[in-house]
Formats: structure tokens, C-alpha cells, sequence
């Protein structure tokens, strides 16, 4: 009985820890479940992401108030000068076999506004199988204005010239421009392009090989320059289509002239003698106006303010007729003058040696950052 007692103390005090901290425990949680509670609330509430809808006119509308200067940037990051470097050509069928053959390269940018082409030196003496070396301006530059071909292809066309008179086509062809734009200065690709005659497509003219590679914009500045250059090269042509048509009407007037020619070969002695004659006579005139009209015309230039004006205005109203007509005369030579030299220092001479060691002044670092924009 007493064993039996003693046990139930024992079992009672074993659980009344358990229940103290049965009690304890939840005490505890009770009184940290305001504690969580309050720092629950005191949280923000989750924020809430919305995705825009391609769908959502909104979001069109902003995309297109900020397109256009994002455009205008891709655009003239695009921008840049299409280098062409003609080498060579093979089997270039001869046009005249009477004529020699000097064939010139014309590479023109199809769709492109303003028009962009280039011409090559002639290769003299080229024939067939003609080379472009160093010596001669080879190197071409065509700009490339990415917002007109966005849509479309951009196509490069050469043709090639039996000489530059630009009278005998000898064959042309086409490359896709599109492949160069991707090819730096330092990737020079060289491509062969197949010459056909234009109006059949299937027969053959040669082929022409050429360097091609993608280059920074040039400047503003220097392409306005370059289309006046261009212009220059149009009044060429219509001053070598003014000189046939002389040296035609010259070679008309000059049969008229055969019987002449036959009497000084056959008397020519006498033929030598005249024009002995002829020559001193010139001389005598060329001393006499180096003697009088330099002095003169020195005098004259220097002090042509003083005297041109009150001198033009009483010939016209006091002096004889002549004198009117013999300065409405001088005046005229004078503009003619000036136009033939202006020809002169204009040609395509001067312009081929210009262009040579303007293309020698574009390699080098300094030309680069005068004539070209940044950088692609």
C-alpha cells in the first residue's frame, strides 16, 4: 500500500514540469503572435507588375514618340562611303580595231539620290587585258545613305568604256551592294564581276576585278565639293563632243586646201623660203610687242582704277566710232581669254594629278580625320 502510494507521488511530480512548460510554451507563443501580427501589417504590400501588351495602344504610342530619334541614330551610324578599288580586267572584247583602246570603269550606286558614280583613270594602252597600278586613280568612293535603301536592295552597277570619251560601251555588270557593308578597311574583299552586253544578258565581255570594302560617311562638306567636281567632269564631256565636231568641220575645210599642199611639195625650196620669211616677220612683231605692251600693260594694270572709268565713259560719248568698237572687242577676247583659262586650270590634267594626291592625303591619319565623319 505504501509502495503503491509512493509511486503516484513519483508519476505527479514527473508531469508537473511538463505541464509548466506546456503552459510556458504557450504563454510564450501567445504573447510573440501580437509581435508577429503587427510586424505582418507593418509590411507594404506586394507590388504588382503589369506587362505591357504589344497590343496596348499605349505602349504603341510611346514606342513611336521615341522611334524616331532611336531611327536618326541607326541611321547615321549606317551611313558611310562604299570604297571600290578597280584592279584589272580580262577578255575585254576590241571595239575598234582601228582605234586604240584605253577602257575607263564607271561604277554608279542604282536608286541613289543624288546620283553617286565614280570614274576610273583610263588605263592607256590597256587593250584587252587592262591594269589599274597606283600611278592612276583607281580608288573610287560612292556614298551609301541607308535611309533610301531600307526597304529596297542597293545595287552596284559597273560598266566599262572603250575610252573616256564615254562613246563605245563595252560591257557592264552588276554586284549586290548589300554584301560589302559588313566588309571593314582591314577585310578587303576582291570580287570578279561578269561583263555582259546590256541588251543580252547571257553573252560574255570579260571580267573585272575589284577591291570593295565599307568605310565611315564622308563629310558634308567634301561631298558638296565632290559633285562639283562631277559637274567639271560633265563640261569635259561637252567640251570633247565641241572639239570632234570642229575637228570634223576642220578636216571638211582642210580638203578644200589638198592643191596647195601638192604645189609646196613639189616647189619646196620656195615653201622654204616663205616660211623663213614668214618667221622673221613674226619675230620682228613679237620683239616690238614685248618692247612697247609689256611696259605698257604693267603700267596700265597697276593704275587701272584711275583711269578706266572716266576714259571707257568719254570714249563712248566723245571719241570716233572705232574706239567703242575696238574696246567692245578687247573686252570680248578678254572673256574669251578667261574662259580658256579657266579651262586650262580646270582639266582633266590638272583635276587627275589634283585627285592623285588627294587620295594619297585621304590615307593618311591626319586626312582621315579632316575628311571623313567618326568612326563606324
Amino acid at each position: 500500500m505504501t509502495r503503491k502510494n509512493k509511486q503516484q507521488q513519483l508519476e505527479a511530480t514527473q508531469t508537473l514540469p511538463a505541464v509548466k512548460a506546456s503552459s510556458h510554451t504557450s504563454s510564450t507563443s501567445s504573447d510573440s503572435a501580437p509581435e508577429v501580427a503587427d510586424t505582418a501589417a507593418s509590411l507594404h504590400p506586394p507590388l504588382e507588375l503589369k506587362l505591357s501588351s504589344p497590343l496596348n495602344p499605349a505602349s504603341k504610342m510611346s514606342s513611336s514618340n521615341q522611334s524616331p530619334g532611336i531611327q536618326k541614330k541607326v541611321a547615321d551610324i549606317m551611313n558611310g562611303t562604299i570604297h571600290i578599288k578597280v584592279l584589272s580586267a580580262r577578255n575585254l572584247p576590241t571595239m575598234d580595231f582601228g582605234k586604240r583602246q584605253d577602257p575607263v570603269v564607271l561604277v554608279q550606286l542604282d536608286d541613289s539620290v543624288p546620283k553617286s558614280w565614280a570614274i576610273t583613270d583610263p588605263a592607256f594602252r590597256g587593250g584587252s587585258n587592262p591594269e589599274w597600278t597606283e600611278r592612276n586613280n583607281n580608288e573610287l568612293e560612292l556614298f551609301y545613305d541607308a535611309n533610301l535603301f531600307r526597304d529596297k536592295a542597293a545595287t552596284l552597277t559597273f560598266e566599262v568604256y572603250s575610252d573616256e570619251s564615254g562613246d563605245t560601251l563595252i560591257g557592264s555588270g552588276r554586284f549586290d551592294a548589300n554584301s560589302v557593308l559588313n566588309i571593314q578597311s582591314g577585310d578587303r574583299k576582291t570580287s570578279t564581276i561578269h561583263l555582259n552586253e546590256p541588251s543580252r544578258t547571257t553573252s560574255n565581255r570579260g571580267e573585272l576585278d575589284v577591291e570593295m570594302w565599307f568605310g565611315p560617311p564622308v563629310r558634308k562638306a567634301f561631298r558638296a565639293a565632290g559633285r562639283a567636281y562631277k559637274l567639271l567632269e560633265a563640261r569635259d564631256t561637252f567640251v570633247n563632243t565641241l572639239r570632234s565636231v570642229i575637228s570634223t568641220v576642220f578636216v571638211a575645210i582642210s580638203n578644200l586646201f589638198q592643191r596647195p599642199k601638192e604645189f609646196a611639195r613639189k616647189h619646196r625650196k620656195l615653201s622654204a623660203t616663205l616660211t623663213g620669211l614668214l618667221g622673221l616677220m613674226a619675230a620682228g612683231a613679237l620683239a616690238v610687242f614685248v618692247v612697247v605692251a609689256v611696259p605698257t600693260t604693267l603700267v596700265a594694270f597697276f593704275t587701272f582704277p584711275f583711269w578706266i572709268i572716266p576714259f571707257l565713259t568719254t570714249s563712248f560719248f566723245t571719241a570716233p566710232l572705232w574706239v567703242p568698237i575696238f574696246l567692245l572687242i578687247g573686252l570680248f577676247l578678254l572673256v574669251v581669254a578667261t574662259f580658256v583659262f579657266g579651262l586650262g586650270i580646270t582639266s582633266n590634267v590638272v583635276r587627275r594629278k589634283c585627285a592623285f594626291i588627294l587620295n594619297k592625303i585621304k590615307h593618311s591619319d591626319v586626312g582621315k580625320r579632316v575628311i571623313y565623319e567618326k568612326s563606324l
